[in-house]
């Protein structure tokens, strides 16, 4: 237990600095990989989709790392936290992540498929930018799912453990599905956001799974 956690810890803390790279590049260019999960017109899509190619090649580099990241450092958060009360919620938390992941590396290799298509001539259709979108918001969904049981299993023990808690319980899935519900002109304010609450998230999920690394090992547990 002790280890997984220890992992976990180190694997939260690359998660967080991936993210922070992705965002840094996302600033700079002016435009988020989330640009491309909503449906627009086919020759507007195209045309920005075509424009973005570089930066987005960057963070779908770095977004496949990220996926390895976030998707090891809370499977064995919940392996190293659970419980014989929380274990199956456990379990919950780490298929919904495992799904998360393989819904998010699908939306990547699909950028980088249509991508190629562009390169060979092959237009983007209005039925593939519709089931991009749905696909993505079904990641999304999935994600503030998964998190939202994994706040069941981490233990609330200080404010660091607390603040983690309930941002993960009640605040990302709130930012979360409002991004998406509410009227556009607060969809870049959501998104960003939603950006901020996942960093700090990670962060504070370093400090937390390492805390209870050391508790454990100073009881002689795991």
């Amino acid at each position: 237990m002790v280890r997984l956690l220890g992992i976990a810890s180190y694997l939260a803390v690359l998660a967080a600095g991936i993210l922070g790279a992705m965002l840094v590049v996302a600033l700079d260019a002016g435009v988020t990989q989330q640009r491309f999960e909503t449906v627009i017109a086919v020759a507007s899509f195209s045309a920005q989709f075509a424009e973005a190619r570089q930066p987005m090649m960057v963070t779908l580099s770095f977004d496949n790392l990220f996926i390895l990241a976030y998707v090891g450092a809370i499977c064995l958060a919940m392996a190293g936290l659970r419980t014989i009360e929380t274990a199956w919620i456990a379990g919950a938390a780490a298929v919904g992540m495992v799904a998360t992941g393989l819904l998010d590396y699908a939306e990547n290799l699909h950028f980088l498929t249509m991508y190629a298509n562009l390169a060979a001539g092959i237009p983007i259709g209005e039925a593939e930018i519709g089931s991009r979108m749905w696909s993505s918001l079904m990641k999304w969904h999935i994600a503030y799912a998964a998190m939202f049981a994994a706040s069941f299993v981490i233990p609330v023990r200080g404010i660091v453990s607390f603040v983690l808690v309930w941002s993960m319980r009640v605040v990302l899935p709130v930012v979360g599905v409002l991004h998406y519900t509410t009227p556009e002109a607060y969809h870049a304010m959501l998104g960003l956001a939603r950006y901020v609450l996942m960093l700090a998230g990670f962060l504070l999920m370093a400090l937390v799974f390492s805390s209870e690394a050391q508790r454990l090992a100073k009881s002689g547990g795991g």
